[in-house]
């Protein structure tokens, strides 16, 4: 049996600097010892704990995702479509429910049976953790080598293997912030994507800048192709919790996001406003539609996004409509650097022309921007 907090002590002596993921009840005792843990980010979805961890690697350290196998269905989207093309290494702690067969509830019996198949095909290499922890110190370390070659790995986790029976730590107290407010502002014709875009790009000083899928991230590249920008290409709805993983390697970020994309993964906001206490601005090109794939509506028309962000505890959020708007706005929310912020922009639909794809590799892309950050002065204490 392990003990959680040598498994910890471990990752600690690995250097690695964040700890995301949804609980599991077969290792109850490690998650009741990381609420008690700085570098602990508690993800509303499994999807979004690799997104968190992608964000951290691109950031210039290594994030563990924890999950039970159920989870691995959530996962499947990023690890595939972020992790493997962009080769952005993420190592995945997966509890193994369903085995041995007839071991658990009905629920559980096919992922049981199928998890190292299904993360072999996902090409992350896998090892399922021994209980001696003389054997087990080994396997963690491969993996966190394998990581270092800028591949993914994942040690899976048997039920009672860990010791669940654990002193509870006194957890870190939440800060209380004053109470916030979504404004509204109008002024000026309404922008196109690329007049957000630009008045974002003329905000100093510049920022990590993440860019969500579709025409968002290719428009981005054709007006301003920087080291400090990242494009992506697929996991749609993963941008917020990239830049999650960001903030917690204490660099101020800047998420262009869609309203398609953001409502695909909307308990982010919850995740972005309870723990980042950084610089983090987040903007909504809302144009109503899912422009990338024919222009079919999305289902945001009725929602207050500047609302729903301020109710899960972003500092602020502005409704804008106008150029001008957006310009105030963008403005006062950059002012702000203790915490998130949403500029919520209504833009017209349809695109500025041709819009380019990077001519760079995907995997060449992410390495640029985590060398670009590691050139970068980084506080020794990250405030989340």
């Amino acid at each position: 049996m392990i003990d959680p907090a040598w498994f910890l002590s471990e990752l600690t002596r690995h250097r690695v600097g964040c700890v995301t993921g949804v609980p599991c009840s077969y290792v109850s005792g490690l998650y009741t010892l990381l609420e008690g843990e700085q570098r602990y980010v508690s993800a509303t979805n499994e999807a979004e704990s690799v997104a968190i961890a992608a964000g951290v690697w691109l950031g210039g350290s290594q994030a563990v995702a924890l999950c039970q196998n159920s989870g691995l269905g959530n996962m499947t989207n990023p690890l595939s479509s972020l992790a493997v093309p962009y080769r952005i290494p993420v190592l995945l702690g997966v509890s193994r429910r369903g085995w041995p067969a007839g071991a658990d509830e009905p629920q559980h019996a096919l992922m049981g049976r199928i998890t190292p198949e299904l993360l072999g095909l996902l090409e992350v290499a896998t090892e399922t953790l021994d209980p001696a922890p003389e054997v087990a110190a080994q396997q963690i370390e491969v993996a966190v080598q394998r990581c270092a070659d800028r591949r993914s790995a994942a040690l899976v986790i048997e039920k009672g293997l860990f010791d669940n029976v654990v002193p509870t730590p006194a957890v870190p107290p939440v800060g209380v912030r004053p109470p916030a407010a979504a404004h509204t502002l109008s002024g000026g014709a309404r922008p196109r994507r690329a007049d957000v875009i630009a008045a974002h790009l003329a905000l100093e000083p510049a920022r990590v800048t993440v860019a969500t899928t579709g025409y968002t991230g290719r428009e981005l590249y054709g007006m301003d192709d920087r080291d400090s920008h990242f494009y992506m290409a697929g996991s749609m709805g993963c941008a917020a919790g990239i830049g999650v993983g960001l903030a917690t390697t204490g660099h101020p970020v800047t998420v262009l996001d869609g309203d398609g994309a953001l409502l695909m993964r909307l308990g982010s906001l919850a995740t972005v406003g309870r723990y980042v206490r950084s610089p983090y601005l987040h903007v909504v090109l809302d144009n109503g539609r899912h422009e990338s794939t024919g222009g079919q509506h999305t289902n945001g028309a009725a929602v207050d996004f500047a609302a729903v962000a301020v109710a899960c505890g972003y500092r602020a959020a502005w409704r804008c409509d106008g150029i001008d708007a957006v310009r105030e706005a963008l403005r006062r929310a950059v002012q702000v650097t203790d915490g998130p912020v949403l500029v919520h922009c209504r833009v017209e639909a349809g695109t500025s022309g041709a819009l380019p794809r990077p001519r760079q590799r995907l995997d060449d892309l992410a390495a640029r921007l985590r060398a670009h950050l590691s050139r970068k002065h980084v506080p020794a204490s990250v405030p989340l």
